[in-house]
């Protein structure tokens, strides 16, 4: 990933990026995406809750601003948020869930920052997908990343957010898939 030069916060607020970088202390950062596995999972993963939004009392947003701190914006691939969350156009309250997928470039201690911002906000739930790298497989690795212990990343099959019905069956979303 590369860095981009310094820019101010009502550059980064006013600009259009082609996809969407997140602004960290004043520089800009590229994220990882256009490659098909990420495209279908976070397409699939979107339709999967847009289609429940109204039983779970969801909102979901694909790739959506996401002010974690003053100086500090992220782009989460997919956000939930509570139907009765603040009506925003940069989300600056914390969602119920943020969810990324990686991307075979995605490096962890880049993913081990931005799961930091998101819990240092107060996102209860953080989501890694990790689809299968070979084509044509349906092996897919989801980890749930929460409170103090976020560098031990939870292997899960089915992530879910507890005291909600709110679940997804990573082998269903992979089966769909392929």
């Amino acid at each position: 990933m590369e860095t981009i030069p310094r820019v101010q916060v009502s550059e980064y607020l006013h600009e259009i990026y082609r996809p969407d970088c997140d602004y960290v202390d004043g520089e800009l950062e590229e994220r990882n995406v256009g490659e098909k596995e990420h495209s279908a999972w976070q397409g699939a993963l979107t339709m999967y809750f847009r289609n429940r939004r109204k039983e779970w009392g969801l909102r979901v947003y694909p790739e959506l601003r996401l002010q974690v701190a003053p100086t500090r914006y992220r782009v989460p691939d997919v956000m939930l948020l509570r139907r009765d969350a603040p009506d925003e156009q940069i989300i600056t309250h914390p969602p119920l869930v943020c969810i990324e997928i990686l991307s075979p470039e995605d490096r962890f201690g880049r993913m081990e920052e931005r799961i930091a911002d998101y819990l240092a906000m107060g996102v209860p739930d953080v989501w890694i997908v990790e689809p299968a790298l070979s084509a044509g497989s349906s092996a897919v690795q989801g980890y749930h990343c929460t409170g103090a212990h976020h560098r031990e990343w939870r292997p899960m099959n089915r992530l879910v957010v507890a005291g909600t019905p709110i679940a997804v069956e990573l082998a269903e979303i992979a089966a769909d898939l392929n």
